[in-house]
């Protein structure tokens, strides 16, 4: 629990006016002095740390808390302890629908992003003038102040933080109206009635409202680290149980393996040999290996014999055999090879001979075709022409 020492210090127990209280907020009031409510510092220490509790709790879940807070003393703190924490602030300006609808917020969210990239981006491609530049600038900064704290807003939200619960009505009626708890530092002259947990104190001095609010935010804070311890530990659980599964199911398929290799491997049958010593004409010992009835033929390997022996043996043979049979393959292999070279030849020969006939009669038949034109009689039309133009040509030369 706080000291009471230092809420004394920072000026937790002033409260407002007699004259501005609220009725409700009489549990929490110890007296006055000087027509001004002075607060049960118990009491504030008693609720400070039930809230804070619940705030723990909240962050262990893994649920975000929103903090809230858009007068100017409480400004700075509440976006340092939103980001000390790592979650979402709002120490501008409440924007209607954040809670109750969140989907037109994001559209306006997804504008900044858009234009905080452009601006990004002017320096390596020049696609705007330095008026629109300027324009966008003056836009990110604007939407910055209103929704730069709720970019990262994630659902569920566990928990709301506010400073001042007169100034930021919408944000608890919101709050209210969504079933989100809603922790909040009230004062003598407003309504606790929609606050799940209530912490009466002074939500006008800057050293009151850090006090709190700091406090808060440790407790959140440490929840924030449990929530993160558990992941952890929830992560290597679930490796450590995936790769137990992976070796149970790796030592299945091997004795399901197992029973199906006994059956492929039939037994083999035992190969007896029973060594036979012979005595051939060259007076050569030589082991023979005979198989006995029980074992097949298959299985009994022949007697090894080496290769000079089969070649002193075949030598003469082959020499007798090559000296009969020289003559006549070099004799079939010489007709064999000129048969179809010769038919080529005189396939070519016939062709050439008809070519050579054919141009002989076209030769014929061209020269008769000149004599007959040569000989052919004259009309005697023509005969009278060639008459008449030699009597003309006669008379004048005369």
């Amino acid at each position: 629990m706080i000291d009471f020492k230092e809420l004394v210090k920072c000026g937790v127990h002033f409260g407002h006016q007699k004259s501005r209280w609220c009725p409700l907020m009489a549990p929490y009031i110890w007296g006055h002095k000087n027509r001004i409510h002075l607060i049960n510092i118990s009491k504030t220490a008693q609720q400070l740390e039930k809230a804070s509790r619940f705030l723990k709790g909240v962050a262990e879940k893994g649920q975000t808390i929103l903090w809230v807070g858009t007068k100017k003393p409480a400004q700075e703190v509440i976006k340092d302890t939103a980001k000390r924490v790592g979650m979402p602030s709002v120490s501008h300006r409440w924007i209607g629908g954040t809670l109750s609808n969140h989907a037109q917020v994001k559209k306006s969210i997804t504008k900044l992003l858009h234009y905080e990239d452009v601006i990004g981006r002017a320096s390596k491609a020049d696609h705007y003038t330095k008026k629109e530049l300027n324009m966008f600038q003056k836009l990110v900064d604007r939407l910055e102040k209103n929704i730069g704290g709720i970019r990262n807003l994630s659902y569920p939200i566990g928990a709301v933080v506010i400073v001042d619960v007169r100034k930021e009505r919408s944000a608890l009626k919101e709050a209210h109206r969504m079933g989100i708890p809603v922790v909040a530092l009230v004062d003598t002259n407003s309504d606790p009635s929609m606050v799940d947990y209530v912490i009466p104190g002074n939500d006008d001095a800057p050293r009151a409202i850090n006090l709190i609010v700091n406090y808060l935010g440790d407790s959140a804070e440490d929840g924030v680290k449990i929530a993160k311890k558990k992941k952890e530990e929830e992560r290597e659980r679930r490796k450590a149980e995936a790769a137990a599964k992976l070796a149970e199911s790796k030592r299945k398929a091997v004795a399901a393996a197992a029973p199906k290799k006994a059956e492929k491997a039939p037994a083999k049958p035992h190969k007896a040999k029973v060594p036979v010593r012979s005595t051939t004409k060259d007076t050569k010992e030589k082991v023979v290996t005979v198989a006995p009835k029980d074992v097949r033929k298959e299985d009994v390997k022949k007697p090894a014999v080496k290769k000079t022996d089969i070649a002193k043996k075949t030598a003469p043979v082959k020499a007798e055999f090559i000296k009969k049979a020289a003559p006549v393959t070099k004799a079939s292999e010489k007709t064999t090879k000129a048969a179809p070279v010769e038919k080529k030849t005189e396939e070519k020969k016939a062709t050439k001979a008809v070519a050579k006939k054919t141009e002989a009669k076209k030769t014929a038949l061209a020269k008769d075709e000149t004599k007959d034109k040569k000989l052919k009689p004259l009309k005697p039309e023509t005969i009278k022409k060639t008459t008449t133009t030699k009597a003309k040509a006669s008379t004048k030369a005369k």
